[in-house]
């Protein structure tokens, strides 16, 4: 037995569009993170600068990789609201040739 699933292709893209944003946003994020990471480590002399300077840049580098993430997804999202369109499209073409008694081509 199979479940069906009903998806509403507009908000599906619109969360696509959100993440797209909220790649872009997050890739910004992180060049912030790296800049106040650079004045850290400069302002706090000893191994406590260094701490905190890789933890600044491992924070930075997280930070880049859940914006790269968010726009992996988002592209994602939409390629797959693009395939069932054409392929809603495809099967409505075919519904009004059998409605109409004309062949498929």
């Amino acid at each position: 037995m199979s479940d069906s699933i009903a998806v509403q292709l507009d908000s599906l893209e619109a969360l696509a569009d959100e993440l797209l944003l909220l790649g872009l946003e997050l890739a910004g994020e992180a060049e912030l993170c790296r800049s106040a990471t650079h004045t850290l480590t400069t302002a706090v002399d000893g191994e406590l600068g260094t701490r905190a300077g890789e933890l600044g840049s491992a924070w930075a580098r997280l930070v880049e990789l859940l914006g790269q993430d968010a726009v992996t997804v988002g592209r994602g999202l939409h390629e797959a609201v693009h395939s069932y369109r054409e392929l809603e499209a495809a099967l409505s073409d075919r519904n009004l040739y059998a409605a109409a008694g004309v062949p498929v081509p």
